[in-house]
């Protein structure tokens, strides 16, 4: 359950802040929020394309089996991560996690001027891994910080303010690769993005000074008075075998990989098919590209937290899956035309890949993060890892298992779009199963709260609620 809030005061005026519905008070913690998020969405995509400036040449195969290891190495990760949460509080193993980020940038760097700026390919492969593994890991270890810092809620309001933070910096990190790359080379990106992270530390720092914790709640939220969460390093995988909400969570993230995946391999298969056409219109998909962050930005600013407060959160969760099952038919329907020429086609995918990843991260994103805001501190740091990444990663797996079936049978785009369709059933039915869930989870936390309410006055804290 959460345990903390940040701290606001005053009426619910928020000059200034009204169009990313935030509260009087609440400003400065968004900001800070916002400012960690930018600089550690800004050091991955400044160092994400690195992977094919150290010469990673892989073919269908080979790209199979780097997702298979991939997610192996996300378990182990998130174990070991699980084992230090037990052990330390969250003011120590946040920037513990982040700095042994870092330190792998080093040893990369240490590699990359050792040999005059080249790499193998068997480095290449572990720079893919690890670069594969970081990036989800971060991200998750970040949303469940904000969800033990800001109630269920301030939640649904601020964290489409906060997701705008990530989109800048996802933003001006690539774009600053893009201008940088050939300037400056591989070992200083990684630099650079070295100090985004060490940054991100001391906003983490500055987030959790304003966050206040009601010692009684966290007691019985499992919490130890010194901060840590004890318990042990499997926590998280007994929390999420026994617990059907979190295991829901888990099937939404696995099924918005597997439809991630396909649209990915959908894609390689339309560049090889269209490569003449392709090469004289790189400038237009770089633009649709540049159109797609502006989409998203502009969904945060002033889509998200309006739907979230329209329809609730089960029907937000939905919108993806819709897009996902329409999309693919509008793009099998295309390119069963008989005058559709190889560009169109792709053109037609350019348009879908936008809108899906737009939505994926400025709507669907926002809105499953504050599905973990009534689950508890142990839970949001040892299983929601788990969920994040492990199984994300399982779901891209499951995704290219599933993109050879359907190679396999000859099914082209229509069988990828009649996949889609019972696949985005069973997604939206869990969206919305889980939005109940959590309500229901929301009202035992509200009752809880009444035998805690004078400690949040106290504290100052303000308790959240649906």
């Amino acid at each position: 359950m959460p345990v903390s809030v940040i701290v606001t005061h005053g009426e619910d005026k928020g000059i200034g802040w009204s169009v990313l519905r935030v509260r009087a008070g609440e400003g400065p913690g968004v900001v800070l929020s916002g400012g960690f998020f930018f600089l550690l969405l800004f050091g991955y995509f400044l160092i994400r394309p690195v992977r094919e400036a150290m010469g990673v040449q892989r073919s269908m195969g080979d790209l199979r089996w780097l997702f298979v290891t991939t997610c192996a190495v996300s378990l182990l990760v998130t174990l070991l991560f699980g084992g230090v949460v037990s052990r330390l509080d969250r003011a120590r193993f946040i920037p513990l996690g982040l700095r042994v980020v870092v330190v792998c940038l080093l040893v990369f760097m240490s590699l990359l001027a050792a040999f005059d700026g080249r790499a193998s390919v068997g480095t290449g492969y572990v720079f893919y891994v690890w670069l594969s593994v970081m990036n989800v890991f971060m991200v998750s270890v970040f949303w469940a910080f904000m969800n033990d810092v800001w109630t269920l809620e301030q939640g649904k309001r601020v964290f489409p303010a906060i997701a705008v933070g990530g989109t800048c910096g996802a933003f001006l990190g690539s774009m600053t690769a893009w201008q940088i790359a050939d300037e400056v080379g591989a070992l200083w990106q990684m630099a650079i993005a070295a100090l985004m992270f060490e940054g991100a530390v001391w906003l983490m720092r500055g987030v959790d000074s304003r966050a206040h914790i009601s010692e009684d709640v966290r007691d019985r939220a499992g919490g130890r008075s010194d901060g840590r969460l004890g318990g042990t390093w499997i926590d998280g995988m007994r929390a999420l075998g026994r617990s059907p909400y979190l295991m829901g969570i888990g099937g939404y993230i696995v099924l918005m990989a597997v439809s991630s995946t396909l649209l990915y391999f959908t894609q390689a298969r339309l560049v090889v098919d269209a490569s003449d056409e392709l090469e004289s219109r790189v400038g237009l998909f770089a633009q649709l590209d540049m159109w797609t962050q502006g989409a998203t930005l502009l969904a945060q600013l002033f889509l998200t937290g309006r739907l979230i407060r329209w329809v609730g959160v089960g029907w937000t969760l939905a919108v993806l899956p819709i897009v996902t099952v329409v999309g693919f038919g509008v793009l099998a329907w295309v390119s069963s035309l008989d005058s559709v020429e190889g560009w169109q086609v792709f053109g037609v995918f350019a348009a879908f890949n936008a809108l899906h990843r737009a939505t994926r991260y400025a709507i669907a994103r926002p809105a499953r993060e504050t599905l973990f805001a009534v689950v508890s501190r142990s839970e949001k740091y040892k299983a929601k890892p788990i969920v994040d990444v492990f199984l994300y990663r399982g779901g891209d797996v499951a995704g290219t298992g599933v993109d050879a079936w359907l190679a396999g049978m000859s099914a082209g785009l229509a069988g990828v779009a009649l996949f889609a369709g019972p696949m985005a059933v069973l997604w939206c039915g869990l969206g919305l199963w889980l939005a109940w869930r959590q309500s229901e989870l929301a009202k035992g936390l509200d009752t809880t709260r009444e035998g805690s309410a004078d400690a949040d006055r106290e504290t100052g804290a303000i308790p959240g609620g649906v």
